[in-house]
């Protein structure tokens, strides 16, 4: 009987150890593929530039005259493309200006932001892109 229970124990402990093996292995996986996509993306700076800049122009370009859409989209291009010369304080700063842009967007009774609102944006994307 009690050799029985410890065959049991003995499997017990190999599933688990099984499962434990399969967990480790998932999660180095995941973590090299992630790694490899924030490399391709020239990393967690241009990342964040990246989405930041697309959120941001969804947002603030249909704000502008038709006039001055082009050159805003230019400037969310030059700041994509310079994203991987970004430091973090260049990511904070175009996050804060994206926030800026966000708070106008929820004040306003429309839920759109000015055009006004979208210019500043802009403005302070080109400022952060003429850095580099």
């Amino acid at each position: 009987m009690a050799d029985q229970k410890n065959k049991v124990w003995m499997y017990v402990s190999i599933g688990c150890a099984s499962l434990l093996l399969i967990v480790i292995v998932t999660c180095v996986g995941v973590g090299i593929y992630a790694k490899k996509k924030l490399d391709k993306a020239g990393g967690p700076q241009a990342f964040a530039t990246q989405m930041i800049t697309m959120g941001g122009g969804i947002i603030a370009l249909p704000a502008l005259p038709e006039g001055e859409r082009d050159e805003a989209k230019k400037v969310l291009d030059t700041l994509q493309e310079k994203a991987k010369t970004f430091t973090k304080d260049d990511v904070k700063d175009l996050s804060k200006a994206m926030e800026n842009l966000s708070k106008a967007q929820k004040t306003s009774p429309d839920h759109k932001p000015t055009a006004e609102d979208a210019r500043a944006f802009i403005a302070e994307c080109k400022q952060i892109a003429d850095r580099h």
